[in-house]
């Protein structure tokens, strides 16, 4: 019956607080539909540009023929046990267009048909090697473009060797955009070490704030003339500050274990600074929602697992493109800060960019920043000040 008595109060204790219990319930359920909606409904598919320079050659009784156009339809053809397909394929005529998609993460990976293509896999075995190669051009540091060169192979193959060619099917060469050569797999972790580091300040941001609330402190705060902006503005320096000094402290420490950097790690540095003002003021909007430490810890775990998973800093992500801004696609993923910087510290640290070549990612950054710390100055007006 005791047994019974504590059951009876834990529940109405946890209904009263409906915040917790709701992350417990709704989280999990949630990431599924969002995951949905980003992958739009199915399995995920790897965008692919084709450059198809394929000039076709005549065969007898069969009129001339572009075997480059049945590659790109054997690739638009490969799909998943459900009837999902594996690759988007979008046949492209400019090459700097197309690379530059590759390093913004617009697409996977690039094939460059040659001229020649139909002469080459209709030629004897042994001489396919003397025609200009097929190219797979794309980031090697990302993990999409690792997964669509395997289907992007397997497909090809399967129409080369119905043409009767086995190993080696034909001429293959593959590139790597903006000099962005395979690295260590240290190297290649530690771009995403820093961002997950970053994003652990939502808690660190939250906390002060609560301990505010929490240590009836803000009743005096209430009857100075302090503004929300104030004291909003306050933590926020003091997160910023130790933010970015977190960000320094990592890439040194990863340079003393053998990190190389194909850029300016000062450039990184500005990026990791710039991301950490915007993952505090989202720190600022989740503390707007808490009544105590315990609800930061919990209602916390949102926005940090949405700005892990749903920002490629963890995995490769689907992007789900809403529209453009001139040559930018703007993505659902694009209104989570981290989106923008894994791109730039992907740019500045695999390719060598420069801070002007992050300029997007980086006016992206400062944008949210403001967006989400007005956000934040407004709502916690009305939830913690209002009385």
């Amino acid at each position: 019956m005791r047994v019974l008595a504590v059951f009876r109060k834990t529940v109405r204790e946890q209904m009263r607080d409906l915040a917790s219990l709701s992350m417990v319930l709704v989280l999990c359920p949630l990431f599924v539909l969002l995951y949905w909606l980003i992958a739009g409904g199915g399995s995920t598919s790897y965008k692919i540009l084709v450059i198809n320079n394929d000039a076709g050659m005549a065969l007898e009784g069969q009129g001339v023929v572009r075997e480059g156009d049945r590659l790109v339809e054997a690739l638009r053809a490969l799909k998943y046990q459900n009837g999902d397909p594996m690759l988007r394929v979008e046949v492209v005529k400019d090459r700097a267009a197309a690379d530059e998609s590759l390093r913004n993460r617009y697409a996977a990976a690039l094939l460059v048909f040659p001229p020649d293509l139909s002469r080459m896999l209709h030629a004897p075995q042994e001489e396919r090697m003397r025609f200009d190669p097929v190219i797979l051009s794309g980031d090697a540091n990302n993990v999409a473009f690792a997964i669509a060169s395997v289907l992007s192979f397997t497909a090809l193959e399967a129409v080369v060797q119905s043409l009767g060619g086995y190993d080696p099917p034909f001429h293959w060469k593959e590139e790597f955009i903006g000099g962005a050569k395979p690295r260590s797999e240290f190297d290649a972790y530690v771009p995403g070490l820093l961002i997950l580091s970053i994003i652990l300040l939502i808690f660190t941001t939250a906390l002060p704030l609560i301990r505010e609330r929490e240590e009836k402190t803000l009743r005096r705060l209430r009857v100075s003339r302090m503004s929300p902006f104030d004291l909003l503005g306050g933590v926020s320096l003091a997160q910023l500050a130790i933010g970015a000094l977190s960000v320094v402290l990592t890439f040194l420490v990863a340079v003393a274990l053998g990190f190389r950097s194909e850029g300016s790690l000062i450039a990184a540095s500005v990026v990791g600074i710039v991301c950490t003002a915007s993952v505090v003021a989202v720190g600022l909007v989740t503390a707007c929602f808490c009544k105590s430490a315990t609800a930061v810890l919990t209602i916390g775990t949102l926005p940090f697992f949405l700005l892990m998973w749903f920002s490629g800093a963890a995995m490769p992500i689907t992007r789900l493109t809403l529209f453009h801004l001139g040559t930018r696609q703007f993505a659902l993923n694009d209104v989570l800060p981290p989106t923008h910087a894994v791109i730039a510290l992907n740019k500045i640290l695999a390719m060598g960019a420069s801070l002007g070549d992050v300029g997007y990612e980086l006016a992206m950054l400062a944008a949210l920043t403001v967006v989400y710390f007005a956000a934040a100055v407004w709502i916690y007006k009305r939830t913690q000040l209002r009385r």
